[in-house]
């Protein structure tokens, strides 16, 4: 049995990983294709030891997948490493390795190409393995229980004076699918959503609102948009103005004054919004944090007098006179100015309190209560001076910041100032999770300009879903109406996430109609739609069960189902150690192109045999809980009908 090989094979996996990986380690025989990986290592190792070759790195690290199938199923890079150490040619190296490379377990050759020594898995066993694994974990497969280590998430985090733009949506969606997958990694996930009320954009809504008698009709948070651009436009033609904003800003600081009571209300009137969006979105939050609240709680002031007494902090000369800046040349990076010359801090100093604060790194503390509980059930709390203290905050192990790649410098001083704090363990387990912004193509989104009108997450979501209506109107035209709805909000929200997600992070998205709202080159309702017919073909069948050999499967498209299904646990670790939440989405179009291939020329309840019958309708419904798995970790709707 897998759990059985497992045990039996811990120790020697334990040896192949990397530190990053060790927290982990049993997940590579959590599944069947990690169980293949080792077995290449195993065998890797042996054919070294005896030929007296040492390899210079973990032979995990030489694996990759061959660029083309024919190839192999893994293949090893590890001659490149030798031929330095060995002064040998690659391509002579991999021959002599391959003479002494006994397969074993899962392999069922090895074969040379070039410098490559490539390995062919043994489809009949790893289909034994597979399919049991898959059936035996059900919702559980591709997850991990690694113990209860806490990851702390911020995303979002929105300025509380507009709508979420699709921009903003990105990012939510990143951050929610983030999460989703480190929970089943095992890990404690507590989401976070930071809420700056303090900055120049509070004040110039503020003003906005006083002055702008004629608002427009609309949500609030668009209402709020629509009169920020419009005031940021009036400041810039009259200097008075700006004396006004300058004036509120102050106010701001301080914390006392109507205005803050006038601030908190239209912010937090905003948030509930902005959260309207996100429960559509399906992105749910722990905590709600107010940079207010950070300010007010004693932690930014505690931090400060902390940094002052490291040799690091001084008082700033010439241009940054009576300011006081953070030196950072001895960790190879710019200075940072902390406060400025009139006594306010700047956002990177309430960051770096913020960041020790999720640790749980400052003796002062916040204050929280119950805020909503949302649709889906969940409870959302929020920070609040009036509120309770509550020890299952913060107090993290690791923190991930969704914050957008242009932060990369102000993100590496925070952590650098954990540093200069002596905290080096929080410092090295801070990771910024940084993310290209979505353009249109006209440019980038401006709040102040107002850019955003007709491309917020609500404009986007509204049209995804009116299109998904035709679609489903199309295809499904008696079914009920409750039932069109349903299917057009599911494919519709499906759509607008998977369009956000499916790009790799680091990658710019230009957002245009056509492509995100194009449902049949967007492969998020495609996969949806994959599991609808998977279980389609369930349901068709009255009895299932029966035994098969375990090479009944004789075509490729049955073995490239097997072997996808297998791969899943691996691309959902992946996903969660490099932090590339688009990996689960490219895995699951990859996997309904391959089963909608495999119907195509595989009938399932005609099989030619019983036999080949049983097996085919368990690869089906295999595949039907690993799409369902794949697309609750994207956060979309797994629909049994379509």
């Amino acid at each position: 049995m897998l759990g059985e090989r497992a045990v039996s094979c811990s120790c020697c996996i334990k040896t192949l990983l990397s530190p990053i990986d060790k927290e982990n380690w049993v997940y590579m025989t959590a599944s069947s294709w990690g169980v293949f990986k080792h077995d290449v290592c195993d065998a890797l190792k042996a054919a070294l030891s005896k030929l007296g070759w040492k390899p210079p790195r973990l032979l995990e690290d030489t694996l990759e997948k061959p660029p083309d199938p024919k190839l192999g199923d893994l293949a090893s890079t590890i001659c490149f490493d030798l031929a330095k150490s060995l002064h040998k040619s690659p391509t002579w190296l991999a021959v002599e390795l391959s003479k002494v490379i006994k397969p074993v377990g899962l392999i069922a050759r090895v074969e040379v190409v070039g410098n490559y020594v490539n390995f062919f898995v043994n489809v009949p066993k790893l289909t034994e393995l597979t399919l049991r694994a898959v059936e035996e974990a059900d919702e559980e497969y591709g997850h991990l229980k690694a113990g209860k280590r806490k990851v702390v998430i911020e995303h979002t985090s929105v300025n509380p004076t507009k709508p979420l733009h699709i921009g903003h949506g990105r990012n939510a969606v990143i951050g929610d699918t983030m999460a989703r997958v480190l929970r089943a990694l095992g890990y404690q996930v507590e989401v976070q959503n930071y809420i700056d009320d303090m900055g120049r954009q509070v004040a110039e809504t503020l003003l906005a609102n006083q002055l702008i008698k004629r608002k427009p009709r609309a949500k609030f948070d668009h209402v709020l948009g629509l009169i920020y651009a419009e005031m940021h436009r009036r400041i810039g033609q009259d200097a008075k103005l700006e004396e006004r904003v300058r004036g509120i800003l102050a106010e701001l600081e301080r914390g006392k004054g109507k205005r803050v009571v006038t601030a908190k209300r239209l912010t937090q009137r905003c948030v509930e919004a902005n959260l309207e969006t996100t429960d559509r979105l399906g992105v749910s939050y722990d905590l709600l944090v107010w940079e207010s609240d950070i300010a007010r709680s004693g932690i930014l002031v505690e931090v400060l007098e902390r940094l002052r007494a490291t040799p690091h902090v001084t008082e700033g000369t010439g241009e940054r006179v009576g300011t006081l800046v953070l030196r950072l040349a001895d960790y190879g990076i710019d200075d940072k100015v902390l406060v400025r010359s009139d006594g306010t801090a700047v956002y990177t100093a309430r960051d770096i309190a913020y960041q020790l604060w999720k640790f749980g790194q400052t003796k002062s503390g916040l204050r929280f209560r119950l805020h909503s509980k949302r649709p889906d059930g969940s409870k959302t709390y929020t920070t609040s001076q009036r509120g309770k203290s509550i020890a299952r905050f913060g107090q993290a192990d690791k923190v991930i910041n969704v914050v957008g790649a242009e932060q990369r410098f102000p993100q590496r001083v925070v952590f650098t100032a954990l540093k200069v704090l002596g905290l080096e363990q929080e410092s090295q387990n801070s990771h910024h999770l940084a993310y290209e912004h979505v353009w249109l193509p006209s440019g980038r989104f401006s709040g102040r300009k107002g850019t955003w009108v007709g491309f917020s997450v609500d404009d986007v979501v509204e049209e995804a879903v009116t299109r998904a209506h035709v679609v489903v109107e199309e295809h499904a035209p008696k079914a009920g109406e409750r039932f069109k709805q349903e299917a057009a909000e599911f494919v519709g929200v499906g759509a607008v996430r998977y369009s956000l997600l499916s790009t790799s992070p680091e990658k710019r998205i230009t957002f245009r109609w056509e492509d995100a709202l194009n449902f049949d080159r967007n492969s998020g309702p495609a996969v949806q739609y994959s599991h609808a017919r998977a279980c389609s073909i369930l349901r068709k069948v009255k009895r299932r069960g029966g035994k098969h050999p375990s090479d009944v499967f004789k075509l490729p498209q049955e073995a490239r189902l097997v072997k996808l299904l297998a791969r899943f646990p691996e691309v959902v670790r992946e996903a969660g150690e490099k932090l590339q939440p688009n990996l689960p989405a490219l895995y699951a179009a990859e996997l309904a192109l391959a089963f909608n291939t495999f119907y195509e020329v595989a009938p399932v309840i005609d099989a030619e045999t019983p036999e080949l019958r049983a097996a085919r309708l368990r690869l089906v419904n295999c595949v039907r809980i690993t799409l369902r798995n794949a697309l609750e970790l994207m956060g979309m709707v797994a629909p049994e009908r379509m």
